[in-house]
């Protein structure tokens, strides 16, 4: 018994001991644990570890967070030191040595931010302050909000600026792709820039903004002073190209961008603004539609003088007459395409340059020629005149303008009335003028028309027909088989007292000539080579005419053989109208038949005294001067 008791209890002691040397132990060795401090009512707990989170969206591995600290906060986990990580696309399609504008490099982007928030319940990340999202290819986004959605959608709640390769983007909100493939921008600005002309830090004086400074911050604002300067050289490139809208969505696999709202294009000398359009980045084409306004300005340097069209007389500069006046093209739909500069207009198309308005269905306008080429019936107005045909080509440069097929020409009629006892030609003033042609080459700026191939002018009181006509606010010109006659019967016969010669010369008076010049300001006219004028009873014939306005007279001359006047009298009349289809010296042997002949150097019709005179030369015996009576 005394052995087992010394036993058990020697047993005892020793285990005793060997316990109390493993507590002992214990005592001085550092175990590593996770502490959770208990925080103040209004603080929430704070762990201190390193975390790495992932986020998978349509069993894709889309985004990553990596942070030094995370603090709970009613169901969610906040970062505020170191927080960063990475957003996960999918490779580009790749397109023959072109890279995309927006994160080409889109399989790995890297993101910073000063605080991430992690909702595990609605599984949504939030990054805040100084955010940055910048890829390989040189990419940046910089925002100060941006969140994560299930929806496997980028949103950015706040002001922002995308810079890539050759375009930026901003915005005052705005949501991407994980692929940064489809992006979308509220109250938008996309600027493009010419290829090879991406943005430069070094070239531009400035360089990319690091991570957590405060440049990282400078986003795009309205206010220039706030905006970072690689972005405002940008902008201020003369060869980039700025669109604005409402919103502008761009497609990276269609390379396509989308204006919705009050859209804006602009690049240098040039705006176009529509409610919504379409601008394709691999042809730099821009589609509008709804209403399209095309502002041309007149400091426009693009320009090749060289490239005017010279198949339109060219005009004298002159840096009074307005040769800088802005174009501005009005349509349903354009289509603008930046590389060519040419603009193609359909539905109700306008032309705006001064004071002078161009109407068509549909048309082009080339901005490097300043050349328009107008189809489908087109009209053309100006303060007292307005012009149509059926085709236009418009050098704008010069406002030289070229009609073609059923060209038709008005000047409108005087606001003011005649003078009571003024001059025939101050009452014709007064009437609507009309000429017709085939064609007609006008110059806005100079007032010149030039018609060609069967020209017609109509006035009250007389028209007019030959091959050629030109019109110049010094005078009209008629050249090529000219035909002037009354058609109201009061051109001439109003002139005259006499009731019995106004029934004379009721038949219409006509005029034949190769060609007639009429001063547009003293109104007196010529008439040169193979001159005839044929009235009901009476016809003369000269190789020139002279009309003095004031004095109401005509003086025919001759320069080979004599003047010839035949006078068939009351009692002898010809058939009324007999003469109208007749050439000018048909005309005048049918009148000519049975009736008076006097011959002389110069003939003169005082149209006031109603009186004829005929003067003879050395050659020629006496002067003939008669009244026009029964008697004749």
């Amino acid at each position: 018994m005394r052995r087992l008791f010394n036993s058990n209890l020697i047993v005892a002691l020793v285990g005793s001991g060997v316990l109390a040397g493993l507590i002992g132990w214990a005592l001085f060795i550092d175990i590593e644990e996770v502490v959770v401090e208990a925080p103040p009512a209004e603080q929430p707990a704070s762990v201190s570890r390193r975390v790495d989170i992932l986020g998978h969206r349509g069993g894709y591995q889309r985004w990553r967070l990596i942070a030094e600290q995370v603090d709970s906060q009613t169901g969610q986990q906040v970062f505020e030191q170191g927080a960063h990580g990475y957003f996960y696309g999918e490779p580009a399609t790749q397109r023959q040595g072109e890279p995309d504008p927006f994160f080409d490099s889109s399989e790995q982007m890297t993101w910073r931010a000063n605080q991430a928030r992690y909702n595990a319940t609605a599984d949504e990340l939030y990054l805040e302050e100084e955010v940055q999202v910048e890829s390989d290819d040189g990419s940046l986004l910089l925002t100060n909000a941006l969140k994560v959605t299930p929806e496997e959608r980028i949103e950015v709640p706040g002001e922002f600026t995308l810079k890539g390769q050759e375009m930026l983007l901003h915005g005052r909100s705005g949501s991407f792709n994980f692929q940064f493939a489809l992006l979308s921008a509220q109250q938008g600005k996309l600027i493009v820039l010419p290829p090879g002309r991406g943005l430069n830090p070094a070239r531009d004086g400035a360089s990319m903004p690091e991570a957590h400074s405060p440049a990282a911050t400078q986003i795009a604002m309205a206010d220039s002073a706030s905006t970072p300067q690689w972005l405002a050289s940008a902008a201020a490139d003369p060869d980039s190209t700025t669109i604005t809208a409402d919103q502008i969505t761009y497609d990276r696999t269609n390379q396509v961008a989308q204006g919705e709202g009050n859209l804006r294009i602009q690049e240098s000398g040039l705006e176009i603004r529509a409610p919504q359009g379409t601008y394709l980045r691999q042809q730099a084409q821009s589609i509008l539609s709804g209403g399209v306004v095309l502002r041309e300005l007149a400091s426009d340097g693009n320009r090749d003088p060289l490239l005017a069209d010279l198949t339109l007389a060219q005009a004298s500069p002159d840096p009074e007459s307005g040769q800088d006046q802005e174009v501005t093209i009005i349509a349903d739909r354009l289509t603008y395409d930046r590389n060519t500069q040419i603009a193609q207009g359909e539905g109700n198309l306008e032309i705006q340059q001064g004071e002078t308005i161009i109407q068509s269905a549909q048309g082009t306008y080339r901005r490097r020629e300043s050349q328009s080429i107008l189809t489908g019936g087109v009209t053309l107005r100006e303060p007292g005149r307005v012009l149509t045909s059926v085709r236009l080509e418009g050098n704008h440069r010069d406002k030289i303008f070229f009609f073609e097929e059923d060209v038709l020409y008005r000047q409108m009629a005087a606001s003011t009335p005649a003078p009571e006892g003024g001059s025939l030609t101050d009452e014709l003033r007064q009437a609507e003028t009309e000429v017709r042609a085939a064609r007609l080459v006008y110059n806005s700026r100079t007032g010149t028309s030039e018609f060609s191939d069967a020209v017609e002018f109509i006035q009250r009181g007389r028209k007019a027909r030959a091959m050629r006509a030109t019109i110049t606010p010094e005078r009209v010109e008629l050249s090529g088989d000219v035909l002037i006659e009354q058609i109201e019967g009061d051109w001439l016969a109003q002139r005259l007292a006499n009731p019995e010669t106004q029934a004379d010369v009721d038949q219409p008076t006509v005029i034949y000539a190769d060609r007639v010049e009429i001063d547009q300001a003293s109104s007196d006219a010529r008439f040169f080579g193979n001159v005839v004028i044929v009235q009901a009873n009476r016809a003369i014939e000269g190789d020139r005419a002279d009309y003095f306005d004031q004095e109401q007279i005509f003086k025919i001359t001759a320069e080979r053989d004599p003047v010839v006047l035949c006078d068939r009298g009351e009692m002898n009349p010809i058939q009324r109208g007999s003469t109208e289809t007749l050439p000018g010296r048909d005309a005048l042997d049918q009148m000519c038949r049975g009736a008076n002949r006097l011959s002389g150097k110069l003939v003169t019709l005082n149209m006031d005294r109603d009186e004829y005179t005929v003067e003879g030369d050395e050659t020629q015996q006496g002067m003939f001067q008669f009244r026009i009576t029964d008697s004749l």
